[in-house]
């Protein structure tokens, strides 16, 4: 039995466009999903979610809480602080505070409206003794 082999046979050219399409579909979804993740990361440093700027202003109160902790005459009763980080600010309001034991402070918190479209504002209560910083209350409120 004789079995003739053409020498025209397109076997490898059938296998060869199979691979180039296959490739070019791997790197479509490759540049896709890494287009998305820049995307991602856009939306998360504008700060566009409601969530994330909670998060921001969460971060703020400790910023300043941590300020009032390094020193007692930082912000005075009444007047408003900026803080800035990376490129987004937020104020900080002292209510009161006690100078003297048991250093006792209220501090508000709003972050800047002109950045992202929700507004948030924390109000914190919290002592101050030499030795660090003890917590008493922590909410979101409606007023600055």
């Amino acid at each position: 039995m004789k079995i003739n082999v053409d020498s025209n046979s397109e076997g490898g050219y059938v296998a060869i466009s199979i691979l180039l399409i296959l490739t070019a579909v791997v790197l479509g979804i490759i540049v896709t999903v890494a287009q998305l993740g820049i995307g991602e990361g856009q939306v998360s440093l504008a700060l566009s979610k409601g969530e994330d700027t909670l998060t921001f202003a969460e971060g703020c109160v400790e910023d300043a809480m941590l300020k009032a902790r390094a020193d007692p005459n930082f912000g005075p009763v009444g007047s408003e602080v900026t803080i800035v980080h990376e490129g987004l600010s937020c104020k900080i309001k002292v209510i009161s505070k006690n100078v003297s034991p048991p250093f006792t402070w209220n501090m508000k918190v709003q972050t800047d409206t002109t950045v992202t479209k929700y507004n948030r504002i924390i109000e914190v209560f919290f002592d101050r003794p030499p030795t660090g910083i003890i917590l008493t209350s922590w909410k979101e409120v409606t007023t600055f």
